[in-house]
């Protein structure tokens, strides 16, 4: 029977994980940017894609099946214990070990151009308070390198054909994932109604500088 894990607990887990990846370094003494590039490289190493669940999940976006049974909070607990996921809990999981160091970050979803869509991270810079994307999931499945799926920028997302319609159900491109959706997965908080609105005005665009 498979444990079931309290929040306390799941942070405990996750806390322990920080201290692993900041094992060399002063956390004190690095900037916020510093701080999520060491979290997503470790989390592109540490991952891997489990490509069963997302055959099941695409069977049912083509019909070929009529329904799996999907707990998406053991989905996040999973990815967080045995290191492997798919794009939903994989996001989430980033989004907790940021959040444990101060880096506010959302989960948002879009349509790819897939069968299904994809989840992601938009992820604030504390400095200038613009947010950019980064997208763990498309660097562990070789969709492309850290360099092309970290910190980047509305435009660079278009070229990686995110956003670029509005999502099956939604009349826009991109929906955040509620804050109180995450933590309910972690029994921190009620089930959320709706979703909340993407702050494309907060996007970095391309002209605007990048602060490192």
């Amino acid at each position: 029977m498979d444990k079931t894990y309290t929040w306390n607990e799941i942070r405990e887990i996750i806390m322990q994980e920080l201290i692993l990846i900041f094992a060399n370094e002063n956390v004190n003494n690095l900037t916020d940017y510093e701080k999520r590039k060491k979290i997503f490289d470790y989390l592109s190493q540490k991952i891997s894609y489990d490509y069963d669940k997302l055959e099941a999940i695409r069977n049912i976006k083509l019909g070929i099946v009529k329904r799996i049974d999907r707990n998406l909070r053991k989905e996040l607990i999973d990815t967080i214990i045995q290191k492997k996921g798919v794009c939903n809990s994989i996001s989430q999981y980033y989004k907790l070990l940021l959040e444990l160091v101060g880096i506010k970050s959302y989960c948002v979803v879009c349509d790819d151009g897939t069968e299904v869509n994809h989840q992601l991270n938009i992820v604030e810079d504390s400095i200038t308070g613009y947010y950019s994307f980064d997208d763990i999931t498309s660097v562990i499945v070789k969709r492309g390198s850290k360099e092309d799926y970290f910190d980047y920028d509305l435009e660079t997302a278009h070229n990686h054909s995110q956003g670029l319609k509005n999502i099956e159900s939604y009349d826009q491109p991109w929906f955040i994932i509620p804050e109180q959706l995450i933590y309910y997965y972690v029994n921190r908080n009620d089930v959320p109604d709706e979703l909340q609105e993407f702050p494309i005005n907060k996007i970095v665009k391309s002209d605007q500088p990048k602060t490192v």
